[in-house]
């Protein structure tokens, strides 16, 4: 019996020993490898989520370009579904801009970015800047930052929940540079700077520009950081046959592919299950919903087609059908961060301690949690400075340090906008402005509007603080306009308009915008031609000094298809013809205000109210000052003349004018709009009659796009004056 005891023992013992000396031998090591395209890259997540599917554990992450930034969310525990959601949400021509958010900005940028298509600096470094990249990179850094929140150390990238390494090429001497450690947002950063288009990305002595220059497939990289086997995932478009080198892009597109060509070709054979996806019909720029969307799709296609081949990859690296990989970790979005130092590179000593008031900062320190958009958007509302970027770096107890990269906005610009209607055809508005080395920051600014209505305007201004500025100014406009009368055409005339103001504003937390003060106007009128029945009107010439105040409070995201927030604007003058007087007479008062707000219902459909009224109080109202309506815009072609749906001529209206409004809006895919509007006008020579004189009603039914080069919209207009039905179509920015 204790001989059988010892036979069994040593079964036992064998038994252990054969399985601890099978389990001890080592699965081999995969990498996953995923290649540049731009937006095409956006199929390495639909390729992702069927390698994961497949049950197959990734043990290193290498990309190039986009295939960096997919692979390093990747590294750091994204999920595929995690990216899916994200990619598909971004603002993508935001995102690869530098433009700054609506909301980031004051009232008068808003105004400026809402006249012009087209913004060019110029200055002794104006082709310095241009040629190196037409974009900065702020919005897409920033982005990276946010996405990054946790790795913004500089760590060692072995030691990410996936061991990780991205590609980027040192145009200082040519060679190939490999990201193992460092920044990881910077790195990512780097490997996308596409030559030419994004600026490089500057780190010690190296000039770091995209990596699918030199190795757009890296394998080579994979096989270095320890990879036996290779997963690898290509987007790149085929090389283009002789008859589509059409064009510039397509050619350096081509010189770029033909740059690596040799390290792409030996990298694809040492790949052992190599996932090319069709990308037929999308560029590098396709990021618009429905490509990132197809993209997507046809990554998870192209992987379903090599699923045998994962299969086979799975048995061969030691592991059985049925395997399923545990995740190592989950990336949890941080939402709240505790910043213990501010840093400012690029801001004057002057400015520093002007936006550490408005931080609220003692010593560079908050001393509570912030959103990091708070701060960034204090400085934003800063006028002076632009193209901000920041990074978060984490210290030894565990808090984080920002460091914001700021860059004065260029001295000066040159301003374009254009736009063509069905009344003017077309309009042209060009402005320089420069600033002045003065003691107190100081401007010049000259605006030339060419067109049917044309004038131009000339003025200078200082600003004894960022947000605040006293200006002296002179315009002159000439105008050539039907007027109508209860909806009729009554007469026309031309008229030349002089104005010299002086005015001091200032803005409050970007949203409110205050103003103060006094302007000479001179209007001389042509002959009245075409008058319909006895109007009465024969004027000469009409002048005044006034003295006026206005309030502008103003939330919307969008300024001309708005899904959320208000605008209101009120302002009071007093109007006299010797600074005291007006004919003898007291003063005449004008009042005028609007209120539009937006109700959103669901994300696509809003409704959207509006109420506006101006009311003149005085004797011997003169013609110039009488109230005016049409159009949907204030000002549309005479000042202080209010919007009016239904039609976009000028119509003369009664001392007391009030308008109320209301849009039903439908959002159609991302861009396109249709809205239902309709108005209703009341008028009378005194308030006590508004409600049974005389009244106004307009409608309009409206497509529009928010396109590019500003809001395309037809119109169909109709009031209950007139038996005709108006089209009215615009395209541009409306000035």
């Amino acid at each position: 019996m204790r001989q059988l005891f010892l036979l069994i023992a040593i079964l036992f013992a064998s038994s252990i020993h054969t399985t601890n000396a099978h389990s001890s031998q080592p699965r081999k090591k995969v990498g996953l490898v995923l290649s540049g395209g731009g937006a095409q890259g956006m199929a390495h997540i639909g390729a992702i989520k069927l390698i994961e599917e497949a049950g197959i554990p990734i043990d290193y992450v290498v990309g190039t370009s986009m295939g960096s930034i997919i692979g390093g969310l990747y590294a750091i525990g994204y999920t595929p579904e995690q990216m899916d959601s994200m990619v598909r949400k971004q603002d993508w021509s935001f995102l690869l801009s530098d433009r700054i958010s609506r909301t980031d900005k004051n009232m008068a940028e808003r105004e400026t970015d809402e006249k012009y298509v087209i913004s060019v600096p110029f200055s002794k470094n104006t082709i310095q800047n241009v040629t190196g990249g037409l974009i900065k990179g702020q919005n897409i850094s920033n982005l990276f930052s946010e996405l990054t929140l946790g790795y913004h150390d500089s760590i060692d990238f072995n030691r990410l929940p996936i061991p990780y390494a991205c590609v980027s090429e040192n145009i200082a001497n040519g060679e190939e540079y490999v990201f193992h450690k460092g920044v990881l947002s910077t790195a990512m950063r780097a490997s996308m700077a596409i030559p030419g288009v994004f600026t490089p990305v500057r780190l010690d002595s190296m000039v770091l520009i995209d990596g699918g220059v030199v190795n757009n497939y890296p394998v080579n990289v994979a096989k270095q950081m320890g990879a036996d086997v290779i997963i690898g995932v290509d987007v790149q478009s085929d090389l283009k046959p002789a008859n589509e080198l059409e064009n510039a892009g397509a050619i350096l597109g081509q010189l770029i592919d033909l740059m690596g060509q040799e390290q792409y070709l030996q990298n694809v054979k040492e790949s052992n299950v190599h996932i090319k996806v069709n990308v037929k019909g999308y560029s590098a720029a396709s990021f618009n919903q429905v490509a990132v969307d197809s993209l997507i799709h046809r990554g998870l296609l192209a992987a379903e087609e090599n699923w045998n081949a994962l299969m086979q990859l799975k048995r061969e690296i030691g592991l059985q059908e049925n395997y399923q990989p545990k995740r190592m970790v989950t990336y949890e979005p941080v939402q709240w961060i505790m910043i213990k130092d501010i840093h400012f590179d690029g801001l004057d000593e002057k400015d520093t301690e002007w936006v550490m008031k408005r931080c609220g900062l003692k010593e560079n320190a908050f001393n509570n949690i912030e959103r990091i958009e708070g701060a960034t958007s204090i400085i934003l509302a800063n006028t002076d400075y632009s193209n901000i970027s920041y990074q978060l770096l984490r210290n030894e107890s565990g808090e984080y340090d920002v460091y914001y990269t700021l860059n004065k906005k260029n001295e000066s610009r040159i301003n374009l906008g254009v736009r063509f209607d069905s009344e003017e055809i077309a309009s042209v508005l060009l402005n320089a402005r420069t600033t002045l080395k003065s003691k107190l920051p100081a401007y010049i600014s000259g605006t030339v509007r060419m067109g049917k209505q044309w004038g131009v305007q000339l003025a200078y201004g200082i600003n004894p603080s960022p947000l605040s500025s006293l200006s002296l100014s002179y315009q002159y406009k000439y105008n050539d306009i039907d007027y109508h009368r209860l909806g009729m055409r009554s007469f026309t005339t031309t008229s030349s308009h002089h104005t010299s103001e002086i005015s001091y504003h200032n803005v409050w937390l970007r949203n409110f915008r205050f103003g103060l003060g006094a302007k000479w106007e001179l209007y001389n009128y042509g002959r009245f031609l075409h008058q319909v029945g006895n109007e009465g009107f024969e004027v000469d010439r009409e002048y005044f000094f006034s003295y006026f105040a206005n309030l502008h409070y103003e939330t919307y995201d969008n300024a001309y298809f708005p899904s959320s927030g208000v605008r209101f604007h009120g302002t009071y003058s007093l109007n006299t013809d010797n600074f005291m007087e007006y004919k003898g007479y007291t003063p005449f008062s004008i009042v005028a205000g609007s209120f539009e707000g937006v109700i959103p219902i669901t994300q696509r459909f809003s409704i959207l109210p509006s109420v506006h009224g101006r009311l003149i109080f005085g004797k011997d109202i003169p013609f110039s000052k009488m109230n005016t309506m049409g159009g949907d815009i204030f000002e549309h072609y005479l000042p202080e003349q209010l919007p009016f749906v239904g039609t976009s001529q000028v119509q003369l209206m009664d001392n007391t004018l009030l308008i109320g409004g209301i849009k039903f809006r439908q959002r159609i895919g991302r861009i396109h709009y249709l809205t239902l509007a309709g108005n209703y006008a009341l008028e009378s020579n005194k308030i006590k009659n508004i409600l049974i004189d005389k009244n106004m009603l307009g409608c309009a039914l409206t497509y529009g796009m928010d396109s590019m080069f500003g809001p395309l919209e037809a119109t169909l207009n109709y009031v209950n004056k007139s038996d005709d039905v108006g089209f009215y179509i615009n395209l541009g920015y409306k000035f």
